[in-house]
């Protein structure tokens, strides 16, 4: 170690550094941690998927895994068409989603994204010649639909809609047209007649039109009047999320206001930084330059675990149960530093010299330290694994503070003790806490 020190600790800067700035931007002083809606503004909606029949077969759609998992990425979609907004919908087994909208405190509107079906229909008139009565049966429906873009008409100030089929789809409905030339086809979204079109022609190339959009209330907010453009871009975000295959009940809902979130935040990161600030003083007081080392090393911890919350790609959102597993794993390391000063102090009142009790104090404390990360890992596992939304962010954050709790206190730690002992040439048996 005496070799190697210098080179750790210059290695161990630079990684802390690359971590700070994963969290941390310079240029405006903002961190850019994903927070979790109760430490912001925003919706946050608990649905029910409920059994309904499929148009075309009328056959009932059962609540399954598949179903679960469609009606997850059509509210992704639906919700962020764009791919901006950080929606978080996540599965609550065996037939429950929980939604949460960050920003949008309106919660009729919220409701009214996530409860419509968004079910586009294309009927077909189907006369009897006994009642001499003309009823619409429903011949495909959206599941065909590629993409789907607004567009202001070019014959006056209606919006409209164009969509795309697939390959299937477009046969289906070239057939369809082909058939009911000079004849009427109707589209149904959520059950509700929004065109009847005389068909000239039959379309077979699966592009295809929705027309005369005049704007009207808002589904969301019947006192609010949607402009054709409003109206229009509504209905092609839901085209191209898709519809759900089933049926939707909200169970609960309400909103957290910016107030709330923030003061959330602040109080959480001000017990955290006390907490944090607490613990470094008394293992500087009782155990002096280890405790310098530990206090460093814990620093370096928090850093890094926070960065950990934020690789890309594998990003997760910071809630207050996330904080409180994460305030829960310092106390993890800080024990992990304990255990070796208790040992170290041990070797030291043996009157072992203080390289040697150094090296045999991290060796001894080596077993109890891993018993004990590893039982508290095992049982943040099982929190996230099996828990709810909120019990996976408190297990989440647990069980990647309690990992890199292992490494800062077994490495990090280590190293920064060989640095003052063997770089800095501080030996004094008296700064050891001996």
């Amino acid at each position: 170690m005496k070799r190697y020190s210098g080179v750790g600790v210059v290695a161990l800067l630079a990684f802390t550094v690359a971590c700070l700035l994963m969290i941390w931007n310079p240029r405006n002083g903002q961190l850019k941690l994903r927070l979790g809606l109760d430490l912001r503004s925003g919706s946050h909606i608990a649905v029910q998927l409920v059994e309904a029949k499929n148009p075309l077969t009328g056959e009932t759609v059962k609540i399954n895994q598949r179903v679960v998992e469609q009606a997850l990425q059509v509210f992704q979609r639906r919700l962020n068409p764009d791919g901006t907004r950080e929606i978080v919908v996540t599965p609550e087994p065996p037939d429950r989603l929980i939604v949460e909208i960050p920003e949008e405190t309106d919660l009729q509107k919220a409701e009214a994204l996530v409860k419509q079906a968004a079910r586009l229909e294309i009927k077909e008139p189907i006369f009897n010649p006994l009642t001499k009565e003309t009823t619409w049966k429903t011949v495909m429906d959206g599941a065909s639909i590629t993409n789907a873009n607004p567009q202001p008409s070019t014959t006056g100030t209606e919006w409209e809609v164009s969509f795309d089929l697939n390959k299937q789809g477009a046969k289906v409905f070239g057939d369809l047209t082909r058939r009911l030339v000079g004849q009427r086809m109707a589209l149904y979204f959520d059950g509700k007649e929004i065109m009847v079109a005389n068909v000239e022609s039959a379309i077979t190339g699966g592009h295809c039109r929705i027309t005369n959009i005049n704007g009207g209330p808002d589904p969301s907010n019947p006192t609010k009047i949607q402009t054709p453009a409003e109206e229009a871009t509504s209905l092609a975000n839901f085209l191209k999320a898709g519809a759900l295959p089933v049926d939707v009940k909200i169970l609960e809902s309400y909103t957290v206001s910016p107030t709330l979130g923030a003061q959330s935040l602040r109080y959480s990161l001000v017990a955290g930084a006390m907490g944090l600030g607490f613990v470094c003083l008394y293992m500087i007081g009782y155990y002096r330059l280890p405790g310098v080392m530990a206090s460093v090393a814990l620093v370096v911890y928090t850093i890094i675990c926070l960065a950990s919350m934020n690789i890309p790609g594998l990003e997760f959102v910071l809630t207050l149960p996330g904080i409180a597993g994460f305030i829960l794993s310092i106390g993890m390391a800080v024990d992990a530093n304990v255990l070796i000063f208790e040992r170290l102090k041990e070797e030291l009142w043996e009157q072992r010299p203080a390289a040697q009790a150094i090296s045999v104090g991290f060796e001894k404390a080596w077993p109890s330290i891993l018993d004990g990360h590893v039982t508290t890992g095992v049982g943040a596992f099982i929190l996230y694994y099996f828990g709810s939304a909120t019990i996976k962010g408190f297990g989440l954050t647990l069980l990647v503070g309690t990992g890199w709790s292992l490494i800062t206190a077994t490495l990090f730690t280590r190293t920064l003790i060989d640095f003052a002992f063997y770089g800095l040439k501080i030996q004094s048996r008296k700064t050891f806490g001996a």
